[in-house]
């Protein structure tokens, strides 16, 4: 039982992983464009989140780990994902740098008024994108990135299996981002809407959160019995 649940850990958690950045981007669309400096900009962010989770949580996972500590991780970052489409035009609003130069259906009436040349040149998205993406969407990557090294520690229990239990881990959560990735893409955008979907993985997360603590507390009230 014990492995199932923490092996159901991992697929979902990468699962939602994926999910949660695919929709990032059609967060920001709207706001900042689908140009590379957008994509790069918050895949660096995810990548990130996931190297400061795997560190967090590895440290985390050598002191005294339990089934309840993995459900509060799950819990805490879906409480966060729940609450991105609250605060998320805020973010947008505040980050954005401002109207550029004419857009090219002015430049006529800009160069009668100029007497001129005009250049456009859109404004710098780089870092306020960067700065969108670490606001939105860093702290769920960071949580969600501790579950790896957290039910690895859990699914092993002796030395000789070490190997084998972080791949199980490793190759499970790479599952899950796979389906959360064709998942969302193919289906969940069109049929949930962005902010729907944000929602959504919150609920899955913070309910697998619920679970694992339960299942917890009925596997050590056997163990207690027997």
């Amino acid at each position: 039982m014990m492995r199932v649940a923490v092996l159901t850990a991992a697929l979902v958690s990468g699962a939602a992983l994926m999910s949660l950045e695919m929709a990032g981007f059609r967060l920001v669309q709207p706001e900042f464009g689908s140009d590379i400096i957008v994509w790069g900009s918050l895949i660096s962010v995810f990548l990130g989140g996931l190297a400061v989770g795997a560190l967090v949580g590895g440290r985390l996972a050598d002191r005294r780990p339990a089934l309840w500590k993995l459900g509060a991780i799950f819990v805490a970052g879906g409480a966060v994902a729940l609450a991105i489409p609250l605060y998320a035009d805020a973010v947008l609003d505040w980050m954005f740098p401002g109207e550029g130069a004419p857009l090219p259906s002015d430049w006529d009436q800009a160069a009668t008024d100029d007497g001129g040349l005009v250049v456009y040149l859109p404004p710098d998205l780089r870092w306020p994108t960067l700065g969108a993406g670490l606001l939105l969407f860093l702290v769920p990557s960071v949580l969600l990135g501790m579950v790896t090294p957290y039910a690895a520690k859990l699914l092993i229990h002796t030395m000789p299996h070490l190997g084998r239990g972080v791949g199980n881990v490793s190759g499970v959560s790479t599952v899950g981002a796979i389906l959360g990735t064709l998942g969302t893409a193919f289906y969940l955008v069109a049929w949930m809407g962005t902010r729907w979907l944000l929602v959504s993985n919150g609920l899955v997360l913070v309910g697998l959160g619920v679970l694992l603590g339960v299942l917890d507390v009925a596997v050590r009230s056997r163990g207690a019995r027997e």
